[in-house]
């Protein structure tokens, strides 16, 4: 995002800060990396946040609906970046926060343990008390679902029929936080300590399941099968009053909304890979389906 020198300092004068704020770079569409400079003091490093026009499509009120909901995180004591400054005034919404000095791990020492945090990591965000922090809102996850099942683009393995035919087994009651995104990539890391929970621009409220099933696939193309079972069972431990018989259902949500996972790589082989143990997936959730009881 290109911001003015008048809009550094408006934006610098809006958080507060006695100094000068400069452009670093801007290492994606939607960030933009920002430093606050103030005699005697050391630089602080802010994140500039915004949203594609398909997403603002989607949710009008995307810009502030994420930064609404970092604000109840953060007040509630939740590792995720500190909200600063919300501008909707613009032709395209932004907000700020500050960044958080973390690394993400795709390789950790103890597979396993790692996979019990991941667990309690989530478990923890589908805990979060969504009518206290007032976070209604949010989007909902069926209007999501009902949306890409209307959908006309390719599904070469009939995930939406499968789903289609399922959908009035599966109960859309429960309204949890769901990150929308949960996944490595998402997680920055401190040595061993969680350092922040980030990218909440898919935020919905829902059946957690939803988060489950879509950060299973994304365990088994980073961690192996035995890793997605390590997290799946150190997941439903914690919450067993969720139907585990229906994550097939969610499995094939989150299959449907990485479909496109072939654009992130240019290695064959990796892709190759990731086909592969995507079409056992797929396969392996819709045939979980049929044991869904009428």
């Amino acid at each position: 995002m290109n911001l003015t020198s008048r809009q550094l300092k408006e934006l610098a004068a809006a958080i507060g800060a006695k100094g000068e704020i400069t452009v670093v770079r801007q290492p994606s569409r939607r960030v933009t990396l920002l430093e606050l400079r103030a005699s005697g003091k050391s630089p602080r490093q802010l994140l500039l946040l915004q949203h594609s026009l398909r997403d603002r499509q989607q949710n009008p009120q995307i810009a502030r609906d994420e930064f609404n909901l970092l604000c109840a995180l953060w007040g509630a004591g939740m590792p995720v970046p500190r909200p600063l400054h919300l501008d909707v005034d613009g032709e395209i919404p932004y907000f700020v926060t500050e960044r958080v000095d973390g690394e993400t791990r795709f390789t950790p020492n103890d597979v396993s343990s790692f996979c019990d945090e991941l667990a309690q990591i989530l478990s923890t965000i589908h805990s979060f008390d969504v009518i206290e922090h007032d976070l209604i809102f949010l989007p909902a996850q069926q209007d999501r679902i009902e949306e890409q099942l209307r959908s006309t683009a390719a599904d070469r393995y009939g995930i939406k029929d499968a789903m289609k035919e399922a959908l009035p087994q599966i109960s859309m009651k429960a309204t949890a936080l769901l990150h929308g995104d949960f996944w490595l990539g998402n997680l920055l890391w401190r040595g061993d300590e969680l350092a922040a929970i980030i990218d909440w621009e898919d935020a919905m409220l829902g059946n957690p399941l939803g988060d489950l099933g879509k950060c299973r696939l994304e365990t088994l193309w980073a961690l192996g099968e035995g890793a997605m079972g390590r997290l799946t069972s150190a997941y439903l431990e914690r919450n067993p009053t969720l139907s585990a018989c229906v994550l097939p259902f969610w499995d094939l949500w989150g299959a449907l909304r990485l479909s496109h996972f072939a654009d992130w790589s240019d290695d064959r082989e990796t892709i190759a890979r990731m086909n592969s143990q995507y079409e056992v997936f797929v396969r392996h959730a819709i045939n979980g389906l049929k044991t869904i009881k009428k």
